[in-house]
């Protein structure tokens, strides 16, 4: 990805609470493209969510 991609990225991250640095992106993502990028780290978000959820519900049975 490219600076204004790897931006790209951590500000739609954000707008879910999740918080990247630019080192971090370009690490991890750097060799992806944005729309891959987005789209691994929304199912992981997605993914980290759905395990909270079971867990909260899990303790009220």
């Amino acid at each position: 990805m490219n600076q204004i991609e790897i931006r790209t990225f951590i500000e739609s991250m954000e707008e879910m609470g999740d918080i990247w640095t630019e080192e971090e992106v370009s690490r991890v993502y750097g060799g992806s493209t944005l729309e891959e990028a987005l789209l691994d780290r929304r199912t992981q978000m997605h993914m980290h969510l759905n395990n909270l959820a079971a867990l909260l519900n899990a303790g009220k049975e």
